[in-house]
């Protein structure tokens, strides 16, 4: 995503009369930035919700003790850095550990083919709505040259 900034900015920007370009510049960046901060926060708490189900399906199939498994889904919000409690045989532990990094790659996928989706969806917005909007705004260069 990070190459597509300068090339929405300077559509952006070329899209607005000259004294209007501050105002423009910082609409922007302002839209970029709750952008930003909109995606970490929604995505993450897709991630966090993704690896806590896939932790929890995971988990019953193991037969541990309740208190194991409270004590795991109660540090769920560590994601892949969740460790196995202490005081538990070694094969259990690798079996947990085992698990966490399965409910982590869970989640990875997810949140990926999520913004891979969005990806796709914001170019077919892109290709649908630009041409349209773009032919009717640029000038034909036959036109130009006839007036001259």
């Amino acid at each position: 995503m990070a190459i597509s900034v300068a090339p929405l900015t300077t559509v952006v920007m070329n899209s607005v009369e000259q004294e209007r370009a501050g105002t423009a510049s910082g609409i922007n960046n302002a839209v970029a930035r709750v952008g930003g901060v909109l995606a970490v926060a929604v995505l993450g708490a897709v991630m966090a919700a993704a690896f806590a189900h896939s932790l929890r399906h995971s988990l019953d199939g193991l037969h541990l003790n309740a208190g194991v498994v409270q004590q795991l889904e109660s540090n769920v919000a560590k994601l892949g850095s969740l460790v196995a409690p202490s005081g538990i045989d070694s094969q259990t532990a690798t079996t947990i550990r085992s698990a966490i990094a399965e409910s982590f790659i869970f989640g990875f996928r997810l949140i990926m083919l999520l913004c891979a989706g969005l990806a796709i969806a914001s170019a077919a917005v892109a290709w649908r709505k630009i041409p349209a909007e773009s032919a009717a705004r640029v000038p034909d260069l036959g036109d130009v040259a006839a007036a001259e």
